[in-house]
């Protein structure tokens, strides 16, 4: 465990195995300038103030690569892979493996529950009252499309399974908190700082002030 002071107010983080050397270390997105900062590791510019941030491993080679979706043309740039136009302002970016070892962009639809994957599939599963929570959640390395109903708690994994865990008062994180290879349903509460793993763990970590990062 550490602890470690890494960028400034109005930055995104972007943590992720920029080296491939098999260890996430902290990143920074800046708006502002497009500035993209691994500490210890890069610091380029790719991007602007309009761009989301979503690193991942799109060319197949195990390191993190710079990405960003820009919702105003619903372009997708991989820095040093592919641009691509997909999806709109109306969707919620997804990206993410949904091909083992691949990420891939995605988006989340809620207007009508659409799951699109660029190249691989389109579906539907949930609705505008739902918050896209995608991962690997039978451990065969490769995602599902899922979503948190945050009014009840409800967590649902297309063709997997469907359970409550968490209210209206919590963030969904889903991660590999087991290190088994299988994502993990968990929540983080601002008001108290609780990260509660479903079957894992609960601990008190952070607070209403912080922004909490699982991936």
């Amino acid at each position: 465990m550490t602890r470690a002071y890494f960028g400034t107010l109005g930055d995104r983080p972007v943590p992720g195995d920029y080296s491939g050397e098999g260890t996430t270390v902290p990143g920074i997105f800046r708006p502002a300038s497009g500035l993209w900062a691994a500490r210890g590791t890069t610091r380029f510019y790719f991007g602007s103030s309009g761009d989301l941030p979503f690193p991942g491993d799109y060319a197949g080679e195990g390191t993190a690569v710079p990405a960003i979706f820009r919702p105003s043309t619903g372009l997708w740039a991989i820095r040093g892979v592919s641009r691509a136009y997909f999806g709109s302002s109306l969707d919620t970016p997804v990206p993410g493996y949904y091909r083992a070892g691949l990420s891939g962009p995605a988006i989340f639809r809620p207007s009508t529950g659409l799951w699109a994957v660029r190249g691989l599939t389109r579906l539907y599963f949930g609705s505008s009252a739902d918050a896209p929570v995608p991962g690997d959640y039978d451990g065969v390395d490769s995602w599902s499309p899922a979503i948190f109903r945050a009014a009840s708690g409800l967590w649902a994994v297309k063709g997997l399974t469907r359970t409550y865990f968490g209210s209206a008062a919590d963030l969904p994180l889903p991660g590999g908190y087991a290190g088994d290879g299988t994502d993990r349903i968990g929540i983080f509460r601002e008001s108290s700082g609780l990260w509660a793993v479903r079957g894992v763990s609960r601990v008190y970590f952070g607070s209403s002030a912080d922004l909490p990062v699982a991936r």
